[in-house]
């Protein structure tokens, strides 16, 4: 008898714990706390410089348009939660050097941490793309040149497939 409601004892804590563990520093939890009103006053003075986002009022045009960037994903059932995670890793893991055919200019890493981060990251991840439709522009490629077609022939300068603008 004593085994046995120790056994359950056991269990139930184990339970207990795994449901409260998996609520803990989650997309779901951060969100529900975050104040995205910072977040969007952060956002426009770190990032609209470069971004566009209705919401925000910032044209940017050295970085994605993040109303583009989100809509569909948004039109095909993303979650607030998965955008989320994206903006608070991509503030972290920003690349440094520009690739061919990305935007000229490179993102600085961590342009916000901490909670300023999660306020950013959850301000882009509820209001980005949330318009039926924006002025897509096209992006100027970082080298000039035809692309060869997929899969065929060098497409960047160190192996001479275009040539450096």
């Amino acid at each position: 008898m004593r085994s046995r409601l120790l056994a359950s004892s056991v269990a139930l804590v184990i339970a207990g714990g795994a449901l409260a563990l998996s609520g803990c520093g989650g997309a779901e939890s951060t969100l529900a706390t975050a104040d995205t009103q910072a977040g969007k006053t952060l956002f426009v003075q770190q990032c609209g410089g470069c971004h566009t986002l209705d919401d925000a009022g910032t044209k940017g045009t050295a970085g994605p348009n993040l109303d583009d960037a989100f809509r569909a994903s948004r039109q095909q059932g993303f979650l607030e939660t998965d955008f989320y995670g994206l903006v608070k890793r991509w503030i972290q893991i920003a690349p440094q050097a520009p690739l061919p055919g990305s935007y000229p200019v490179a993102m600085p890493q961590d342009l916000v941490t901490g909670k300023d981060a999660e306020d950013v990251a959850a301000y882009v991840a509820t209001f980005a793309g949330i318009g039926p439709e924006s002025a897509v522009r096209e992006i100027t490629p970082a080298v000039k040149g035809t692309p060869p077609p997929p899969g065929e022939g060098p497409a960047t300068p160190a192996d001479g497939g275009a040539e450096a603008p």
